[in-house]
């Protein structure tokens, strides 16, 4: 495809050598047409839902720090959405190994299931420290799935399944936590919120949109 996600000679791995890669832009896989397909759903759900958290989070600006926010709750959730479905579409294209590198996407698909049911089960509590001891647990799944983010980016750009900027793009977005809190310490949470809305919109929306596109 033109965007260049797939290199178009065949990728070898693993001990004997197999040939991983299909046609450009294909999902590994038995059905490469439902594979664009479910791609290009699953890029449609990651852009939709990093535009919508990038922009709940500016509308609720400051008020986030007086406790649980519908309208970022809510957006947050979507963003999760559309990350569980990139993560997956990730997982089954192999793109960030065939051995140890299943690994991380199969985690990440569990910790954003836990992010999004912090953000569901958080409804109905005013603020933070009304959760109970089990929700605050709960709490340490964004993070982590933040990080996780991280640790795929740097899979798939060494693994290079995806060329072009598909191959750096995922290392981009995973930065957006570290450069959110280092927005945060610098300059403040007006500044931060401003920082993450655009990181969110030039990493995990363009991401969506390069799917959408095939």
């Amino acid at each position: 495809m033109s965007d260049g996600r797939r290199d178009s000679s065949p990728h070898r791995d693993g001990p004997a050598g197999a040939a991983l890669a299909g046609p450009p832009g294909a999902v590994s896989g038995p059905a490469g047409g439902d594979g664009q397909a479910a791609a290009r759903v699953s890029g449609a759900l990651l852009a939709l839902g990093a535009v919508a958290w990038a922009v709940g989070t500016v509308v609720v600006g400051e008020k986030i720090q007086e406790g649980v926010q519908t309208l970022d709750t809510i957006t947050g959730m979507m963003f999760v959405v559309g990350v569980w479905a990139f993560v997956r579409h990730v997982l089954a294209d192999r793109a960030s190994g065939v051995r140890a590198g299943r690994f991380i996407p199969m985690v990440l698909l569990v910790t954003l299931l836990g992010a999004f049911l912090l953000n569901a089960l958080s409804f109905g509590y005013a603020t933070h420290d009304d959760f109970p001891l089990w929700l605050m647990i709960m709490d340490a799944f964004w993070p982590l799935s933040m990080f996780g983010m991280l640790v795929l980016g740097v899979a798939i750009a060494v693994t290079a399944r995806y060329q072009g900027m598909m191959r750096w793009l995922p290392l981009a977005a995973g930065l957006w936590f570290p450069v959110t809190m280092a927005a945060q310490i610098l300059a403040g949470g007006t500044a931060s919120t401003l920082v993450s809305a655009a990181w969110l919109t030039g990493t995990y929306a363009v991401i969506g949109v390069r799917l959408m596109r095939g």
